[in-house]
């Protein structure tokens, strides 16, 4: 009797401690994108980097302005239109020109604008080999840009489109190669896709 009261109490004890954890700590409701953020075989710097893009929570030009603090508004690709997500990622011609050209090795027709083409990702074909493709270009896509921009911004330091595509593709297959460790078949299948999309 006294090992099962003790039992008993462990219990309750364990189950208040669930609900006080449960009130601390709310489970939010999931995202439609989370699978297009967060993917087996992503890049943790590059999964972290796009969830704070679609949570609009980089320091782009268009937030500091929202800080009230002064800076030039334009982007830093093209000095032509305004920099924000939407027309960074890929309304400006600069970074379209370099993500159309990896998303058409790909075999993807992408949308120009930020909200429709995260869409377009959620409903792709549910081939899990270039899905993950696909989501490593987009997301070392985004993270090559991205720094492209903090190096212009910081070291005044510019790369041509050429160059950064040319990242991306050795970014996707250096993270291909990778997956050999613990997803050898895995990783076979992606790369040997990759390089017979990469010459197309």
């Amino acid at each position: 009797h006294t090992a099962y009261r003790r039992q008993r109490q462990m219990c309750i004890r364990d189950s208040h401690t669930g609900s006080i954890y449960k009130l601390l700590c709310p489970s939010s409701p999931t995202v439609p994108w989370h699978k297009e953020v967060w993917f087996s075989g992503g890049i943790p710097k590059h999964m972290f980097l796009t969830w704070l893009m679609v949570k609009n929570r980089c320091p782009t030009r268009d937030r500091i302005l929202s800080w009230e603090m002064q800076t030039d508004p334009k982007c830093l690709y093209c000095n032509v239109g305004d920099e924000s997500i939407t027309h960074c990622f890929f309304e400006c011609n600069f970074t379209w020109e370099i993500w159309n050209i990896i998303a058409a090795k790909c075999g993807f027709s992408s949308s120009r604008q930020w909200q429709p083409l995260l869409l377009q990702l959620q409903q792709h074909p549910p081939n899990k080999v270039l899905k993950t493709l696909l989501l490593l270009c987009w997301q070392a896509t985004l993270y090559t840009l991205w720094t492209e921009r903090n190096n212009r911004l910081h070291n005044a330091h510019f790369s041509s489109s050429d160059e950064l595509v040319r990242q991306i593709k050795l970014t996707v297959k250096n993270r291909g190669s990778s997956l050999r460790i613990d997803r050898p078949k895995f990783s076979s299948s992606l790369l040997q896709l990759w390089l017979s999309l990469i010459h197309i």
